[in-house]
């Protein structure tokens, strides 16, 4: 079998009708992680209460990851998942040092190109889906939903919830914990140790707005929201897609609606940042349109499939710089296309 090859990225992010854009996103081609030359990193960071959290996971969960990835030849599929989540609980420590507000989503996949499989990781509601065509029919593709939306009424989340002291409410016709509509995420840090338990036991009635998401009388003994990744891992053969979206697009459903749109123009060689411009300007046009960022990866196994062409688009080389935070723009939407070839590093 041929070593996997990225054939298309593309990226495209809407603010929507919010005042701020809380969503970042970043594509690491082979060759841009340092621990090892044949990983390609891409993933989604959707926050929310206030971009302190993100723009520090924008800034800092690489550097996380190129620490605790294996860097021996062949590791599996389990050494990734366990270099994952020790950046994730090393970017949350860190977050809690800093006292840093609000919180965001983590939607990320790792791609192994030397050994042809991907791990998936997420925390919160933004999704991951996976497509794949192993056989050469074309028509022959199978969908998955490889992330999983951590809701906090979802049973087995609603009982870690109650175990740890905390109660799932309904005050909105939202299930959340506290104010928080998601049970795992990085930052959140009013539902965690220790910060979580500063107000148990008090008569909290006569303060408006306060929500610890404590049940009556109990204290927390663990975080009411959690930084326990979902992992899932998919092998790779022939060809495959990869969709990543935040919340805007939608719900699981949506996004895996997406991915078949996807599947289809991808088949009548539409390229990926147009594949992903639509899927947002189909978000944009929902009633209060949230922020939402797509990510579109197109893979195959088919050596012959890469013919070493690049094209990008000159207007986006301001947001490819490494270690930078987005420059404001006033325009809503920012998109990046590329194919195969010397550029591979994309940030924001």
């Amino acid at each position: 079998m041929d070593k996997v090859q990225i054939v298309d990225v593309g990226i495209s992010r809407i603010q929507g009708d919010r005042d701020h854009q809380e969503d970042r996103y970043v594509a690491l081609m082979p060759g841009q992680v340092p621990s090892r030359k044949d990983l390609a990193i891409f993933a989604i960071y959707d926050g929310h209460g206030g971009d302190e959290t993100v723009n520090h996971m924008y800034q800092n969960l690489l550097r996380h990851l190129d620490t605790h990835l294996p860097n021996f030849p062949s590791p599996s599929a389990e050494r990734y998942k366990i270099g994952i989540q020790g950046a994730l609980t090393a970017e949350d420590q860190e977050l809690s040092l800093l006292d840093l507000k609000g919180g965001s989503t983590v939607t990320l996949v790792l791609i192994d190109t030397a050994q042809n499989f991907l791990v998936e990781a997420n925390l919160g509601d933004s999704h991951a889906v996976f497509a794949d065509c192993p056989d050469s029919l074309e028509d022959d593709w199978e969908f998955a939903i490889v992330s999983r939306a951590h809701e906090p009424d979802e049973p087995t989340e609603k009982k870690r919830i109650e175990k740890a002291g905390g109660e799932v409410t309904y005050i909105t016709g939202i299930p959340r914990i506290g104010a928080l509509s998601m049970s795992r995420a990085l930052g959140d840090l009013d539902y965690k140790l220790p910060r979580v338990n500063r107000l148990a036991g008090h008569d909290l009635s006569d303060l408006a707005g306060v929500e610890t998401g404590l049940a009556p009388g109990k204290r927390a003994t663990s975080n009411l929201v959690s930084i326990q990744a979902h992992f899932s891992v998919r092998y790779l053969t022939g060809k495959s897609l990869i969709l990543l979206a935040s919340d805007g697009v939608g719900e699981e459903s949506d996004a895996l609606e997406e991915t078949k749109l996807a599947v289809e123009a991808l088949k009548s060689k539409t390229c990926a940042k147009e594949i992903a411009e639509r899927a947002t300007e189909r978000a944009i046009v929902k009633p209060a349109a949230d922020n939402c960022t797509v990510v579109v990866v197109a893979l195959d196994t088919d050596g012959d499939a890469m013919n070493g062409r690049i094209r990008v688009r000159e207007d986006s080389m301001d947001s490819l710089s490494a270690g930078t935070l987005e420059k404001k723009r006033s325009r809503r939407r920012s998109s990046i296309s590329y194919v195969k070839g010397s550029l591979n590093f994309l940030r924001s």
